[in-house]
């Protein structure tokens, strides 16, 4: 472990130049090529930390490292640095004199250290779901039928349809950008998989969210890096929550999401075998538009984040830490609450996370769900009965768009996270507090379906829920944008498209004007009546000019592949209005259409104001070791790279003692 001593040597410009260039060179040979090996990591972060930018400077990074060194030296840690973490972490492997049962210890030492804050596990995550039945039947998550727990989105839309300026983050196994019920609806996102057999895509943490298959074969569990993992086909896991959320509704094909309009921010944080905390802290700020070391700053913020994922510990401080900030840049937490039946798995317990369990149809507690103090409420995530939904017919690398049903945690929370879009969409002044508060207060109350009912540690089991155990009640979306409505005016907004190629609604007429705006669904609070109703285009090729002051507008043909964005603005009678933004990709002939939009963010969508003035295990299962990477050094590369380190060092010494 290279030791920096700085109060015993003399700071001079040469030093700091050469010490500058020796820990890039650190950085981009030596680091890499031990991240290939070892056997777990650990993140630390020390007392004095500076936090660094997503662009930090030489001389930031040059203090870190001798802060850094100084300690584990004196601490006697064997460890190799892989890279500057959030929130002035640090993120570390494990050297190979440690042996796996004596980590704890050595955290627990370091950790005692006057100038370190904390020092914990990297420990892996995992999905909470499990393929169920593929003979699925209908979307009864989404209804609102008499005696089930369908949380009642279809009456939801009758109020708000979402916004495309609203974001929702989904922190996952990354998507397959080509299913086709979710063309125009996905924005970019990141890969912050930073182990390189874990993300099986070629590489660590890169701009590509695209999601390649987490397949484990045989082969791969019977190696060091994968070995206790469960040989299984390709998840498409993210893929599924992200369809939960925002596949393209009212357009005649597939399955209709939760929201009609919201933007999906593809994150991917879950490889083979899983994933690891860092990336997943890494990734939630990186969401929320903080900054992360190394990683350009997000373009589109979310307004929520969904994590269908967790590992069974409690909240650590460097979590909540994470969360408090997210929730202050304006980011609501959405989490799995878990699927071992036992208590709530972090980092939904943490503090200020909508920590989400699972309900059969009828009402019961998924028997997997996990329930507790640490349940905020309860939502469709299926047992006897799926969750039906968008997967992809590959058993390894992407195939064609399929469907399937699904049960878990992993599948409740996105409707939540929509739900809290749709809020957004009303107003997108809600903060986090307060979307949190309106849905936990309008809640539906449980059913009563069985005969026994669920009490805390009883373990797996289907039960009736209560509120001592199942948190505040059942998801009620219908409830939570009437509440989030209050008197104010309502822009209903959607698009579609007839006779194109197009991820929109395909109605049955045909006409010189394809492209339909219906604003008509818009309304405002007793007593008042709508006064104006004003559409502009806000990006895509021209096909509007000017504004249009009707309730439903036609429009011409796109002529290419191309997103189009429109802003509705309803004010009434008292002269408050309104904004919602709605989006359509049409598709150009020979153009499967697939490729991301970047767009979303367009002005202040869902603004109020007046006139003058957001029986079932993993299937994923936890992951072994892991982490680090960046790729592209091999291992003689690192070794070489060392001996010139090493070297350089030495002579800087003996420089330095003539000074």
């Amino acid at each position: 472990m290279l030791t920096f001593r700085p109060k015993k040597q003399k700071l001079t410009p040469l030093r700091i130049l050469v010490t500058s260039v020796l820990l890039m060179l650190w950085i981009l040979l030596v680091a890499p090529a031990y991240a290939q090996g070892g056997s777990g990591q650990f993140i630390v972060k020390l007392k004095n930390s500076v936090e660094l930018g997503s662009a930090p400077t030489l001389r930031r990074l040059e203090k870190e490292g001798e802060f850094l060194a100084d300690v584990m030296s004196r601490n006697n840690v064997d460890a190799v640095w892989l890279r500057a973490g959030s929130v002035g972490t640090h993120v570390m492997r494990w050297g190979s004199s440690v042996r796996d049962t004596d980590q704890q210890a050595v955290l627990n030492r370091l950790a005692s250290d006057p100038e370190v804050e904390f020092a914990i596990e990297d420990r892996p995550v995992r999905a909470f779901a499990t393929p169920n039945d593929p003979n699925f039947s209908n979307q009864w998550a989404l209804r609102s039928t008499l005696n089930t727990a369908g949380a009642k989105f279809d009456q939801a839309w009758d109020v708000i349809r979402g916004s495309a300026d609203v974001v929702v983050a989904v922190l996952d196994t990354g998507v397959v950008f080509e299913t086709p019920d979710l063309m125009g609806r996905l924005l970019s996102g990141y890969d912050f998989i930073s182990d390189v057999p874990t993300a099986n895509d070629g590489d660590g943490r890169d701009a590509n969210a695209a999601d390649p298959g987490n397949w484990i074969s045989t082969e791969d569990s019977q190696t060091s890096t994968f070995s206790g993992c469960s040989v299984k086909n390709s998840s498409w896991h993210g893929t599924f929550v992200a369809g939960q959320v925002a596949a393209n509704t009212h357009s005649d094909s597939d399955v209709a999401g939760a929201d009609w309009n919201v933007k999906v921010l593809p994150v991917r944080v879950l490889g083979k075998c899983g994933g690891l905390l860092s990336d997943v802290l890494d990734a939630m700020l990186w969401s929320a538009g903080l900054d992360v070391p190394g990683i350009p700053r997000n373009p589109n913020p979310a307004d929520v984040i969904n994590l269908s994922l967790g590992s069974s510990s409690t909240c650590s401080t460097f979590e909540q830490s994470v969360v408090d900030r997210v929730n202050a840049a304006g980011t609501l937490v959405v989490a799995a609450a878990g699927n071992s039946g036992g208590s709530v798995d972090s980092p939904a317990n943490c503090s200020n996370v909508l920590s989400v369990g699972a309900l059969d149809r009828d009402g019961s507690r998924a028997s997997y769900s996990a329930i507790g103090s640490g349940v905020s409420l309860m939502a469709p995530g299926g047992f006897t009965n799926g969750l039906v939904g968008l997967s992809n017919s590959g058993s390894t690398t992407p195939g064609s768009a399929s469907l399937a049903s699904k049960t878990g945690t992993s599948f409740a929370a996105p409707l939540v996270a929509a739900t809290a879009g749709l809020m957004r969409s009303i107003n997108p002044t809600l903060t986090p507090a307060q979307l949190r508060s309106q849905i936990l207060n309008n809640t539906a109350g449980f059913l009563s379906p069985g005969t026994s009912t669920c009490t805390a540690n009883q373990g797996s089991g289907t039960c009736n829920c209560t509120t001592a155990v199942c948190g505040a009640g059942m998801l009620d979306a219908f409830a939570v944008v009437s509440a989030a409505r209050a008197s104010s005016p309502v822009a209903n907004a959607s698009v579609s498209a007839n006779g194109l190629g197009t991820s929109g609604f395909q109605e049955s007429a045909s006409g010189l004007n394809p492209v339909r705006l219906r604003g008509s669904a818009s309304s405002v609070a007793l007593g008042r009546t709508v006064a104006s109703y004003q559409w502009i285009q806000v990006s895509g090729e021209q096909v509007m000019t000017g504004t249009r002051n009707t309730a439903d507008v036609d429009l011409p043909a796109a002529t290419a592949t191309s997103d189009l964005v429109f802003q509705l603005t309803v004010t009434d009678s008292v002269g408050e209005n309104h904004s919602s933004f709605t989006a359509i990709r049409v598709v150009a002939s020979g153009d499967d259409g697939s490729s991301p939009s970047s767009l979303a963010s367009a002005s202040s969508g869902g603004t109020t104001a007046p006139t003058t003035n957001n029986s079932t295990t993993s299937t994923a299962s936890v992951a072994s070791g892991g982490g680090g990477g960046g790729g592209g050094a091999n291992t003689l590369g690192g070794l070489f790279g060392l001996m010139v380190l090493l070297l350089a060092f030495k002579m800087l010494g003996r420089a330095s003692s003539k000074e």
